[in-house]
């Protein structure tokens, strides 16, 4: 009772402070001290700030608003604007003085009544906005025609066809020639946005010239919007293109990160089907990234490092040279630190990797756990790009499987797992040191890794099959399914290798899985290994144990439609995001740009003869429990059978 008493005790007080100012207000508006009515009106001001209801002053704030002082005007127009809706019968009364002051001699009385006008959401005036809105497009103050540009967006968004229909379209392409460049960047802006629905404003060779020749009398978004409608134009001929990045070079000199990122877009898709140029384009383009990298902002710095990324991957090579350049600061926020562990492997080659991986080591030991994972996986990513510092890396994860860092040894068991699997010669070296680690890791992703390598490779280690007995023997006691699917594989591979040490393990395995198992997973794939041991080994050992080739190609190597959707959308969030922007976009705000199909119809083209694999299905066992009696014999093939699968 207490509180609802104490709210509405709370909105009786606001109702009678609004209550006192509509007196107020009554007051001064029959007052002239002006200075009076100011902060009678900035308190009205102060009230809708904060979310007060103050509506209930429209009629006051409607009178209030005959005055030739700027500063009232100002917090008057504000107000009617944000309760326009809310009162449209009584707005009307205030379409007169808002007409008469887009008449005013004041330019800034002009451009402030007709902002006004055209911000009060109401299709009923329409028709009364219409006609200063067309006297402003030719105001001599270029203030006032900025205004107007924006007014006409303003109606647009209330009725489309009442602007679409008229002459203000053809007056806004006529205003791209005006002399004030922040009236040619609105006008630029609003019919973007108008002609939307027609793949934007249309743009030719006279346009784009005329632009090109004013553009360093632009401000800066100015210079984006530009670069933007320059991005999309196709020259006619290659000299064309070249003068188009003549005049363009001057962009990428400059200090703001949004100009360089939309040059370094134009010069991109102007040599989008010039091969040997982009290489070149590419190169050019290095420096004035490396440089807003460096000395930006931490969010700018992250915004242009995450456009180096897509073009490091784009063309191999070309970053190199300046490797260094990604070594990471004590001060780099921790995203800028991932996008930096994310090129370093892409711009090693055999004459830094050394000094690469040494770099790598060092951030194993951040204390941020993620980020020595990531400096891990980052070393072993380097192998691929390049094969001859397989050597050093696999020495360098040997090491740090020795740190006494239960993340540090998982991630190093793991991406040594990907190594042998890609490079099955360097087991010899691996291997051996999986007993001890084996002993220390807890990380079930980890141990499973080791695992793995025991059975693949359990024919280099003498006591292969006891190191995993102790695991056998505890298998019920095991929380982690991926381990124990681990163990299952991995003894009966070693199985097929070394059976007569291995059967009795093999068959108390089994029993333990098919009988005591809680997981359908753990369950399945034991009944599945233990018929196929039990119709024939041979078959058994060419579906589990079969040769394979060394993989060649791991899934981030290969070449992604999602990354070709993200370059056709350079200099935009998607590549911030790394997606594309259907994917964070709703369709009804989405803006389809012709070279972005451009983009993906490449991409369709080179992918379409991509093949998918098809998963084979495992048979199901259907909850038929194997259960055999004796353990030594659960195989069905006693002793003969046994030393015929290990031979």
């Amino acid at each position: 009772m207490a509180a609802t008493g104490g709210a509405g005790g709370g909105e009786g007080s606001r109702k009678g402070e609004v209550n006192e100012l509509k007196a107020l207000m009554r007051s001064v508006n029959a007052d002239r001290n002006l200075q009076r009515k100011r902060d009678v009106i900035k308190k009205v001001i102060a009230y809708m700030t904060l979310g007060i209801d103050v509506s209930r002053l429209f009629s006051e704030m409607v009178l209030a608003s005959n005055t030739k002082d700027l500063v009232l005007k100002k917090m008057v127009y504000l107000y009617l604007c944000n309760y326009a809706q809310t009162n449209a019968e009584l707005t009307l009364l205030v379409i007169n003085t808002l007409q008469k002051d887009c008449r005013d001699d004041d330019p800034m009385i002009r451009g402030l009544a007709l902002r006004s006008l055209c911000s009060l959401r109401l299709t009923s005036v329409i028709e009364y906005v219409m006609v200063p809105l067309k006297s402003s497009l030719t105001d001599s103050s270029a203030y006032v025609r900025k205004t107007g540009i924006m007014g006409i967006l303003k109606v647009y968004h209330l009725a489309p066809a009442r602007v679409k229909e008229s002459d203000l379209v053809d007056t806004m392409y006529n205003m791209v020639r005006d002399r004030d460049t922040v009236v040619v960047t609105n006008c630029l802006v609003a019919l973007n946005e108008i002609m939307a629905d027609e793949g934007g404003i249309a743009i030719n060779q006279a346009i784009i010239h005329h632009l090109l020749t004013r553009i360093k009398d632009f401000n800066e978004w100015g210079q984006c919007v530009v670069l933007g409608l320059v991005a999309r134009y196709r020259p006619a001929t290659q000299e064309e293109t070249f003068q188009i990045m003549n005049v363009l070079d001057v962009c990428l000199r400059v200090s703001n990160s949004a100009v360089v990122l939309a040059a370094a877009k134009c010069f991109i898709e102007l040599t989008m089907e010039l091969a040997e140029i982009q290489a070149q384009v590419y190169e050019r383009l290095k420096t004035p990234l490396l440089t807003l990298m460096a000395s930006a902002s931490p969010e700018t710095g992250f915004c242009v490092m995450s456009h180096i990324v897509l073009l490091v991957r784009r063309q191999p090579g070309a970053y190199d040279d300046e490797f260094k350049q990604f070594f990471c600061r004590y001060n780099d926020p921790t995203p800028m630190k991932h996008l930096k562990l994310e090129v370093l492997p892409q711009v090693a080659n055999a004459d830094n990797a050394g000094e690469i991986v040494a770099e790598l080591s060092e951030y194993v030991s951040d204390v941020d756990a993620e980020m020595a994972r990531h400096a891990i996986r980052a070393i072993g990513q380097l192998v691929v790009r390049v094969p001859e510092a397989g050597g050093r890396v696999i020495e360098t994860l040997l090491e740090l499987n020795e740190l006494d860092v239960d993340y540090v040894r998982g991630e190093t068991v793991m991406v040594m797992q990907d190594l042998l699997r890609r490079y099955p010669s360097k087991a010899t070296e691996v291997v051996p040191s999986m007993n001890r680690t084996l002993k220390k890791i807890d990380d079930p992703t980890g141990k499973a890794s080791v695992i793995w390598m025991i059975g693949e490779y359990g024919h280099l280690i003498a006591d292969a099959p006891y190191m995993l007995e102790p695991l056998i023997d505890n298998v019920g006691s095991e929380e982690s399914v991926e381990v124990r699917c681990e163990l299952l594989t991995a003894t009966v591979k070693l199985f097929f290798k070394r059976a007569p040490e291995v059967q009795k393990m093999l068959g108390r395995l089994f029993k333990a899985t098919l009988e005591g198992s809680n997981s359908a997973a753990v369950h399945d794939r034991a009944l599945l290994y233990f018929r196929l041991l039990r119709r024939d080994i041979e078959e058994a050992r060419a579906v589990i144990a079969g040769e394979r080739k060394p993989i060649t190609t791991f899934h981030e190597d290969r070449e992604d439609p999602t990354k070709a959707k993200v370059f056709a959308e350079f200099n935009s969030l998607s590549v911030v995001y790394g997606k594309p922007s259907e994917q964070f976009i709703s369709e009804e705000h989405s803006f389809a740009t012709a070279e972005a199909e451009r983009h993906l119809a490449a991409v369709s083209n080179d992918a379409g003869g991509a093949g998918g694999g098809e998963a084979s299905k495992a048979p199901s066992g259907g909850g038929h429990s194997a259960g055999p009696e004796d353990d030594d014999d659960l195989l069905g093939v006693g002793g003969g059978g046994g030393g015929g699968g290990g031979g």
